[in-house]
């Protein structure tokens, strides 16, 4: 009986476990063997392609600020470049020339998917005194065998969610080349506020481990 309740506790706690909780994650990080020796960076531009004009401004104003508290100064790119229409590469390397700075980081996602989580169900016996919960004052079943049932019946539990790819690249200035890259993912994309500052912190603490900043 009690690996019945083991099993209806461990299926519960998963379909919690999926439902409420969301994170964003590190997957995995890149650095370009051929700029091993460069330099700290102490200033960046920040930029978030491929959202529309408020989500890019909540990524790049976030990033931004998360740079700042570790002592880097930081440029939200939007400030600099208009959001929509016109040559992207001209306008960059205009923000480029504007800002000074030494490096480029961009965030972006490159990939939407729904999964698809299913907690099985279970058919068993009905738990009776004097194993769990019953009631020590009444040794047997009344209401001929409780309703003449004596099994328990739990549905497969589907959960479908979503799951957002996201790649931090940081390119430098000088050279033009990409010094380092990160994939991320998180499970709720549509809270920009939220994976936004979770992004950033990832991605500086990562940058910082890396003495790239």
């Amino acid at each position: 009986m009690r690996a019945t309740v083991a099993r209806y506790a461990g299926g519960f706690l998963v379909v919690l476990l999926l439902a409420s909780c969301a994170t964003t994650s590190l997957v995995d990080t890149w650095r370009n063997p051929d700029m091993l020796s460069v330099k700290p960076y102490h200033k960046l531009l920040v930029s978030s392609t491929g959202r529309n004009i408020n989500e890019r401004r909540v990524y790049e104003d976030v990033m931004a600020a998360e740079l700042r508290r570790h002592g880097v100064e930081a440029v939200a790119s939007y400030s600099l470049m208009q959001p929509d229409g016109g040559d992207k590469v001209m306008a960059l390397d205009r923000a480029v020339k504007l800002s000074g700075v030494e490096a480029v980081l961009n965030v972006r996602t490159t990939m939407i998917e729904q999964k698809t989580n299913v907690v099985p169900g279970y058919w068993g016996g009905y738990p009776g005194y004097p194993d769990f919960w019953y009631p020590p004052a009444f040794n047997t079943w009344n209401m001929n065998g409780y309703y003449g049932t004596g099994m328990l019946y739990e549905p497969p539990t589907v959960i479908t969610y979503t799951v957002a790819t996201m790649q931090a690249d940081l390119f430098d200035v000088a050279s033009g080349k990409l010094t380092w890259a990160a994939s991320l993912e998180t499970s709720e994309p549509g809270r920009v506020l939220t994976v936004s500052r979770d992004v950033a912190r990832i991605v500086v603490q990562s940058l910082i481990k890396q003495g790239l900043i």
